[in-house]
Order: C-alpha cells, then sequence, then structure tokens
C-alpha cells in the first residue's frame, strides 16, 4: 500500500513538536512536562504503526484524529496551559465526540465485509454511531467521577453542569462526525 504522504507529513510534524517539547521541557527541567510528551511521541508512534499494519482498524481518518486529540488535550492543554482558555475544555469534549463516532465507524468497517456494510441499514448505522458516541461520553464522565472520588482530583470542577455540558459537547461531536461517517459508508 503506497502512503499517503501528507499523512507522513503530519506524522513528522507531530514528532518534531514533541521532539522540541522534550527538549524545552529537559532544559527547563520539567519532570512531569517531560513524562506527558514522551507519552505524547510513543502514543503517536505506536498509532502510526498501528495505521501502517492494521489499517481496516486504525484507518487514516482514525489516526488523525486520535493523535490530533493526544496533541491537543495532553501536550497543549496540560503543559501549555490551553485548559486555562476558556472552553478549551468543552472543544476536547466536542473533538471526543468526532473520535467516538471515528471508532464507531472503524467497529463497523472490521468486523463487515463491505458487502455486508452495504446490505446494512443506514438507519441503523446512524443509530449505533449516535448511541456509541452518547456511551463514549458518558463512560469518559463516569471514570472522571471516579477520578475525582477515589483519587480527590476536580476533574469535574464545575459539577453536574460541567458534566452535562461535556456530554453534551460529545454529542455534537459525534452529530458533527456523522455527514462525514455516512458519506465513507455510502461508498461501500
Amino acid at each position: 500500500m503506497k502512503e499517503n504522504k501528507y499523512l507522513k507529513v503530519f506524522t513528522w510534524l507531530l514528532y518534531l513538536i514533541y521532539i522540541g517539547s522534550l527538549a524545552f521541557f529537559i532544559i527547563k527541567q520539567e519532570y512531569m512536562y517531560i513524562g506527558i510528551t514522551l507519552f505524547c511521541l510513543i502514543s503517536t508512534i505506536i498509532l502510526r504503526m498501528c495505521n501502517k499494519k492494521i489499517n481496516n482498524l486504525v484507518n487514516n481518518n482514525l489516526y488523525v484524529v486520535l493523535v490530533a486529540f493526544i496533541l491537543f488535550s495532553s501536550l497543549l492543554g496540560t503543559c501549555y496551559n490551553f485548559y486555562d482558555i476558556n472552553h478549551y475544555d468543552d472543544f476536547l469534549h466536542f473533538w471526543s465526540g468526532i473520535i467516538a463516532c471515528s471508532v464507531g465507524l472503524s467497529i463497523i468497517d472490521f468486523f463487515n465485509t463491505p458487502k455486508q456494510i452495504r446490505d446494512m441499514s443506514k438507519v441503523f448505522i446512524v443509530i449505533f454511531l449516535l448511541m456509541f458516541g452518547v456511551a463514549v461520553g458518558g463512560f469518559w464522565e463516569i471514570m472522571e467521577f471516579g477520578i475525582d472520588n477515589l483519587l480527590g482530583m476536580h476533574t469535574q470542577a464545575g459539577g453536574l453542569n460541567d458534566t452535562m455540558i461535556d456530554m453534551i459537547d460529545g454529542l455534537l461531536g459525534t452529530i458533527v462526525m456523522m455527514p462525514f461517517a455516512m458519506k465513507k459508508i455510502s461508498r461501500y
């Protein structure tokens, strides 16, 4: 399979960002941020290998949305304090809805042949992707609740309002991604 040159450039750009950040945090002796940046770099390398080896599970679309989320949430959000920007968390939950829809689509692709997908009810696919996105958002909020209660952290600083807005953001991300997913399904 011929490698997509834009994907290759995108990946190398990410590697450069992470290596530059590593150098910056090493100089500043920010050890926690060094660990987070290494996590970002290693995760991107692993996802790229999965994208190359098992493309029917981690396809190009899923690879891009996952590594972008890692960049936005871990490096920019945590290490460079983007979480201090108003509504940055909302943007990430919206992005997680896009990811959830992409993962749901990858699941459909992975477990079905193109003929099976063509024969599937489009209404079923829409309902599946929508419910998958809502389930992922709900599971994420349950994890945040558990982390807060077990580890004494404050991931849900806004309480119930924060939880509900985060879930709505994820749902909106799923809905926005739906036409792109259905366009891909229609190509089978």
